[in-house]
């Protein structure tokens, strides 16, 4: 598939087009990776990585966001309700410490990939919290990011990571190029599955 960008374009499997150009090889200055500690999202890191070497890329965003409060309480059904509300909200506060904790370690993770694949450029960490499609486009804005690399699925919402459903609706917003990185083993497992179900009939 090909995809354009600013009046550009370059054919990489995977892209999202935003304009219909031709023969033109695209130049990403700004590539920003959302991170949330599956193989996928890894996965996307080691593409964007390839495109930033290959490109000349500027600058490499690294994005991770968390759930906020509300989203938290929901994901566990309100189950501390019965309790006293003290227990339910230090709860959450400890939660929330632990979220926040474990969205530095992935950043820095990522970015300690990023410098040992011998990228010299400028790494830039965003730890966000909130609805991750929101978050992700408003940095995407802010920042001026010329491409977006995602894994198709991640780990679930209770974590703030990214799930399918994320990803296309992310496709839909964006005003940049977006590359969708499938995880190596997607394609074999739904295979298998297929020929599991066609055995059984």
């Amino acid at each position: 598939m090909t995809s354009s960008h600013a009046g550009k374009r370059v054919k990489l499997a995977g892209f999202v087009p935003r304009a219909q150009e031709k023969g033109w090889i695209a130049m990403f200055r700004k590539i920003l990776v959302a991170v949330d500690g599956s193989a996928n999202a890894w996965r996307a890191l080691e593409q964007a990585i390839g495109i930033a070497k290959a490109m000349g890329t500027e600058t490499l965003g690294l994005v991770h966001v968390r759930p906020s409060l509300a989203t938290l309480a929901y994901s566990y059904g309100f189950d501390g309700a019965g309790s006293p509300y003290a227990t339910f909200a230090e709860r959450m506060v400890a939660e929330m410490q632990e979220l926040e904790s474990r969205s530095r370690a992935l950043l820095h993770e990522a970015e300690e990939r990023v410098r040992q694949a011998g990228l010299e450029l400028n790494v830039v960490r965003h730890a966000e919290e909130g609805s991750i499609v929101r978050q992700i486009l408003e940095v995407v804005r802010r920042e001026g990011y010329e491409l977006m690399v995602m894994g198709s699925r991640g780990m679930g919402r209770a974590a703030g990571l990214l799930l399918g459903s994320v990803s296309q609706s992310l496709v839909a917003n964006l005003p940049c190029s977006v590359l969708i990185v499938e995880c190596r083993g997607e394609k074999e497992a739904a295979g298998a599955e297929a020929a599991g179900s066609g055995a059984e009939s």
